[in-house]
């Protein structure tokens, strides 16, 4: 088992000091989220909360620019990776996406791994003039215009929602032919993406039961795509103690990975990261595994 560190909702130098102990412990990333805007009146239930759904997301939770953030950490840091979880990719174009991906990917050596999602927050599309209905098409173009910048000198596209006349992207990206792309999001139809597109998938707050039911469906599907050779890695967000008897029951469902936040108040977050990995024997590893190795 893999473990990374969740920084919301730190503040700038709590990041910093956690991105460097973290990196001398052993963990082997750290994961920071994205939101554009955040309403103050939300009639949207946060998909991901255990209980208040509504009370979970409020419109004063702190926000950074996630490609800043992570270039500052890159910067601190050199082995640790780095994981933008997850990019509400559809409130975005594909050209500055791609020219922030390729930035943070050289910029952190080949330690970014680039999250995305469709989104779930109505209203933060609707503040932004974007469409929400049909956003899982817009983040399927903007990846096909994307993955063609990245390998492309020349590119053009037409889809649906985007018509791109010949353009070009330089530099390209370090890794090749594209940072790795991880999809968050408990749908069907999130995990079919994340099985077909992705080099690996983020579950949030989720058991571990519903975890290895996620986890044999990516493994059927990445078998039927006759992809499940590739690398793909399998993480899960938790929030709140953990102790060896979770951890054991998650790696029994397949999960490569748990990004953990184990602390109340940030000022104590570099204490708790290093009593939890005391207590739980953690290690570097840069091994990749496939969670359709796995047995469920």
């Amino acid at each position: 088992m893999k473990f990374g560190i969740s920084l919301f909702p730190l503040r700038p130098r709590q990041m910093v000091d956690v991105a460097v102990a973290a990196e001398r412990l052993g963990y082997d990333s750290v994961w920071l989220g994205e939101h554009v805007v955040t309403p103050i009146h939300s009639d949207s239930t946060f998909p991901y909360a255990e209980d208040d759904a509504h009370a979970a997301f409020h419109g004063q939770l702190p926000f950074y620019d996630p490609f800043a953030a992570l270039g500052y950490l890159a910067a601190q840091t050199s082995t640790l990776r780095l994981v933008l979880s997850i990019s509400i990719v559809p409130v975005h174009d594909p050209f500055h996406l791609a020219r922030s991906v390729t930035t943070l990917d050289l910029f952190s050596e080949g330690r970014f791994w680039f999250g995305m999602g469709a989104g779930w927050l109505r209203e933060e599309f609707e503040i932004l003039q974007k469409p929400f209905d049909g956003r899982g098409r817009i983040l399927d173009e903007t990846i096909d215009i994307m993955n063609r910048l990245f390998t492309q000198d020349v590119t053009t596209y037409r889809g649906r929602h985007f018509t791109v006349p010949p353009v070009g992207l330089q530099p390209k990206p370090l890794t090749r032919p594209h940072p790795p792309y991880l999809f968050g999001g408990h749908s069907r139809k999130a995990l079919e993406r994340a099985a077909a597109r992705g080099q690996g998938w983020l579950s949030s707050g989720m058991s571990p039961e519903r975890n290895a039911e996620a986890i044999a469906f990516l493994r059927r599907e990445r078998r039927r795509l006759g992809v499940d050779d590739q690398p793909f890695e399998c993480s899960t967000h938790l929030v709140g103690p953990v102790d060896r008897g979770l951890v054991d029951a998650y790696r029994e469902a397949g999960v490569d990975r748990l990004v953990v936040r184990p602390w109340r108040k940030g000022g104590q977050a570099v204490e708790a990261i290093t009593r939890l990995a005391d207590d739980l024997g953690v290690t570097r590893t840069d091994r990749v595994t496939d969670c359709s190795t796995h047995t469920i």
